[in-house]
């Protein structure tokens, strides 16, 4: 592949990174979060349109360094967009989990970048996988440093590796922990983390295919965005809800996604109607399931690289 054709390519794996971020913050209405009606209190649309552009250099750094098949590709780049995410807006951490999730993706299409064939979901999962798999030390260190500086809502602590522990890093190193291992330890308390060990699940077996069944069925981006959200809050308790809200309130939660779904969600009368209780229960309580939305970012950019979406 030439120079110029390299670059095109990763423009266009950059561009379906941040088109994701921003079709589903548009996406309306989403239960507890922000959309194009809906703020949060300190949050909205134009802070985090603000962030999901900057993430774009990056989204293509990643491309390219994923052609080249640089070491420490994840690392550099998410710490990168992470902290030109802040700068951008005063809103705080707007993408933290979207990003931990569409670096890795987009190194996985910058790799495929050189293959014949084209793109598929299925080449692009199982190169996600093997670029999570051989992220090395380097690349653990950048994502927890990357991890500490977002300051997510509610992380709390592990026994192992913590993120916010300086002897985590000298850990790391001293032993050669790769992200791989150095996630496992926030296996089953963070559904991101979940997503990236055991090889983005949710995304590729949960909402990617609700999302292309409600595209063809609708042709509708809100209805199919809406619902490629709620099969995620079905499919398991948000963690960034347990972490916030309790594990009481996110199966709660999860049981009124199940139930949106039943009646349709989005693409039903009946399911708009219960859709809206669900929005005003969660807003009163400040109830944000805001990893499932991460999992829905990373969905719309697998859809978008392989042809199943086009806004």
């Amino acid at each position: 592949m030439s120079g110029g054709s390299l670059e095109d390519g990763a423009h266009a794996v950059a561009s379906a990174a941040t088109t994701a971020l921003l079709i589903e913050l548009l996406a309306a209405p989403k239960p507890g979060l922000v959309d194009r009606y809906s703020d949060l209190r300190e949050l909205n649309v134009f802070r985090m349109s603000a962030s999901a552009v900057t993430a774009y250099r990056w989204f293509l750094r990643a491309a390219v360094l994923g052609a080249r098949r640089s070491r420490n590709g994840v690392g550099r780049c998410l710490l990168g967009a992470v902290d030109d995410t802040l700068s951008s807006q005063r809103g705080g951490n707007t993408h933290l989990g979207a990003l931990l999730l569409l670096v890795p993706l987009c190194i996985a299409a910058g790799r495929l970048l050189r293959s014949r064939g084209g793109l598929s979901a299925e080449k692009l999962r199982r190169q996600a996988i093997e670029v999570v798999r051989t992220a090395g030390p380097g690349d653990a260190v950048g994502v927890f440093t990357a991890i500490k500086k977002a300051r997510p809502g509610g992380l709390g602590k592990v026994p192992y590796l913590d993120v916010n522990d300086p002897e985590t890093y000298e850990e790391i190193r001293r032993k050669r922990i790769g992200l791989l291992e150095a996630l496992s330890a926030y296996r089953g308390r963070d559904m991101v983390a979940d997503e990236l060990v055991d090889g983005y699940p949710l995304t590729f077996e949960v909402c990617v295919p609700v999302v292309k069944r409600y595209l063809r069925s609708s042709r509708a981006i809100d209805v199919a965005v809406v619902n490629g959200l709620l099969s995620v809050m079905a499919a398991r308790p948000d963690t960034h809800v347990v972490r916030r809200n309790g594990l009481h309130v996110a199966r709660y939660v999860s049981d009124l996604a199940r139930r949106a779904l039943q009646l349709g969600g989005l693409a039903s009368p009946s399911g708009r109607r219960f859709l809206e209780r669900i929005d005003k229960y969660m807003r009163e309580r400040d109830v944000r399931p805001g990893s499932s939305a991460d999992v829905v970012d990373a969905a719309l950019m697998v859809l978008l690289l392989t042809g199943g979406i086009r806004p």
